[in-house]
């Protein structure tokens, strides 16, 4: 036996198929990343970037987590939506995205 066992995989063939699904699940949820959890004091630091980004029209990079990746976005802030929660972005290339401000995690 070998430093290098293939663990559960040299099993799958003796398991019913349902439980070859939950493992091939449960592998996948490993690979997915973590989402920061932001305090207090770094939530105010990102509103007051939106805000002064929205109200000077300045250009701003977003850094968000959405779904177990990350993402980043580059625009103009061109509506405050805060109701919904979030803000509608328009890119360079005039996409417009509305990103959900508590998937926000750095703006810069």
């Amino acid at each position: 036996m070998s430093l290098r066992d293939r663990g559960t995989i040299k099993w799958t063939s003796m398991m019913l198929p349902e439980h070859v699904q939950i493992l091939k699940d449960m592998w996948e949820e490993d690979k997915l990343e973590k989402a920061p959890e932001l305090d207090e004091q770094a939530l105010e630091e990102l509103n007051t970037a939106i805000m002064t980004a929205f109200e000077n029209q300045q250009e701003i990079h977003l850094h968000m987590y959405h779904n177990g990746s990350f993402h980043e976005y580059h625009g103009f802030v061109q509506k405050l939506l805060p109701q919904q929660r979030a803000i509608k972005l328009i890119t360079m290339d005039n996409s417009t995205y509305t990103i959900q401000i508590a998937s926000i995690i750095q703006i810069s």
